[in-house]
């Protein structure tokens, strides 16, 4: 069997990503503690504690994707087929919704900050500086909504004449939601707000009705 398929043309590719989010700044170094002495009595001690490296800054947060379109109508309202031989489908429907974007990327931690250089006589008093984490991972964004299916239409079909078993019937169907966008993913760090989430579902078409008639 034969089958013609109306209906609204595809999206080349889904909606516009959201954009990622930026790497968050390095913390600042550290530093060895300093060492003191009295003379009298003879003692050496810390009279400056280390510091560690401080954490890095957060990643920023990655942003939503962009929402689909709504399907491209049913684009005709009349087919002329002339002379239909054998057995013919018409199938009639809206086009299918664009995909929603994807959301994006969490910005990575910014890394820590250094322990800074060593002293060996402080840090044995005062302990030795510690590097800084690094920051926290920025969130996804959230995927994009699904564009709402095409809508319908009222089509009519048109032979000149049935030869040869020749039968046409027909099929209608609503336009298709796109998918919705996936969530971004969390940037890495020493944690991360998670991932982004996935974008809302859109709605079908409107109906289509076909009639066949005879010219």
């Amino acid at each position: 069997m034969a089958t013609i398929i109306i209906t609204g043309a595809p999206f080349a590719g889904p909606a516009v990503p959201g954009n990622n989010g930026n790497k968050g700044n390095k913390g600042a170094h550290g530093s060895s503690g300093q060492i003191g002495v009295t003379v009298i009595p003879l003692r050496i001690y810390c009279a400056t504690p280390s510091t560690n490296g401080t954490d890095g800054s957060a990643g920023s947060n990655g942003s939503n994707g962009g929402n689909g379109q709504k399907g491209v109508p049913v684009p005709i309202t009349d087919k002329h087929l002339g002379i239909v031989s054998g057995q013919l489908e018409v199938k009639v429907g809206g086009g299918t919704g664009q995909d929603g974007g994807y959301g994006g990327n969490g910005g990575d931690g910014g890394p820590g900050g250094d322990a800074g250089s060593s002293n060996v006589d402080a840090d044995k008093l005062c302990g030795a500086p510690a590097a800084g984490l690094p920051g926290r991972g920025g969130r996804g964004g959230n995927g994009g909504r699904g564009g709402d299916g095409g809508n319908g239409a009222s089509v009519t079909i048109w032979y000149t004449a049935l030869v040869s078993g020749g039968q046409i019937s027909t099929d209608t169907f609503f336009g298709q939601p796109g998918m919705p966008g996936a969530g971004g993913n969390p940037g890495n760090g020493n944690s991360s707000l998670g991932p982004g989430d996935i974008g809302y579902p859109g709605n079908p078409g409107s109906a289509s009705f076909v009639d066949v008639r005879k010219e």
